[in-house]
């Protein structure tokens, strides 16, 4: 069995750091490990290049494509250089020095072919304790996100379009309607950082992530073009986010432009790098 690791990463330099550390200790050592450097400007490059090897391979891309882009860039480079199995995460990721070994175990012992994604936990702390069980679940997260090159024959890779946000979602719809399953290893644990330690803003009595008040336009448009598989759940969704708009405007007034254009778009089913990180205004 061959399993390949894909770590996305842009100007997050010591997350990186530590997230290759713990992926280079790992009890089970990894077939290839593919770094998607979406040209990073704080060093990143210079770093890599210093973990040049048989088996760790740079990707270093022209621009920024996104956490989507990277993500579906890196698994097609595994799959074409031969990866059965692919584990894909963020460069914030700190996966547990055993968390690859104890999926591959729960690969090597499954009887259902139909399990197309095999998850590892996401953990707040570098000191919790797993159990062996398994958990099927409806969707997963691109931290952890360990997919056979079954799934990617049938139904291809993710949707770089998305550019961030709500691309693992769509993924994982894609891949249950394909008829696979998903399960969730508790025994494989992931200290996820930036998730556990996202600031918030608070004006009562709403609370909101503290992000760049430029990623709020892809918070709104992505859902509604994520769950364009069901109109029940769009129509849901698309609720949610018109009161929210509201919501995340008086909390962040920054934010409003952005919230209003991504709803906007997001109904319409534009899709693709609208906003740039660099040149962010509207």
């Amino acid at each position: 069995m061959k399993i390949a690791i894909v770590v996305v990463t842009y100007n997050r330099l010591d997350w990186l750091k530590k997230n290759i550390k713990a992926l280079t200790s790992q009890t089970r050592v990894a077939d290839e490990i593919i770094v998607v450097d979406n040209a990073s400007t704080d060093g990143t490059q210079d770093f890599l290049k210093t973990l040049l090897s048989k088996t760790m391979k740079i990707e270093r891309l022209n621009e920024n494509i996104g956490g989507a882009g990277g993500f579906s860039y890196g698994l097609h480079c595994a799959i074409e250089d031969g990866a059965d199995w692919v584990w894909m995460m963020d460069d914030d990721a700190i996966p547990y020095d055993s968390a690859l070994e104890r999926l591959e175990n729960a690969i090597s012992r499954s009887r259902d072919e139909r399990i197309g994604v095999f998850l590892s936990k996401i953990v707040k702390t570098s000191n919790e304790k797993g159990d062996e069980k398994l958990s099927y679940v409806s969707v997963g997260t691109f931290v952890g996100f360990t997919v056979s090159k079954e799934v990617v024959k049938k139904i291809g890779l993710p949707d770089p379009d998305f550019f961030i946000y709500a691309d693992d979602y769509e993924y994982s719809i894609r891949i249950r309607r394909a008829g696979f399953k998903i399960v969730r290893v508790n025994s494989s644990l992931i200290e996820h950082k930036d998730w556990v330690k996202q600031k918030h803003l608070f004006r009562f009595p709403f609370t909101k992530p503290s992000i760049p008040s430029w990623k709020v336009y892809y918070i709104f448009r992505n859902p509604l073009i994520a769950t364009n598989h069901s109109k029940i759940i769009r129509s849901m969704v698309k609720l949610y986010l018109f009161i929210d708009k509201y919501v995340w405007s008086y909390v962040d007034p920054k934010a409003k432009p952005y919230a209003f254009k991504g709803f906007a778009d997001g109904k319409k089913g534009i899709k693709g790098k609208i906003i740039d990180p660099k040149m962010p205004k509207i």
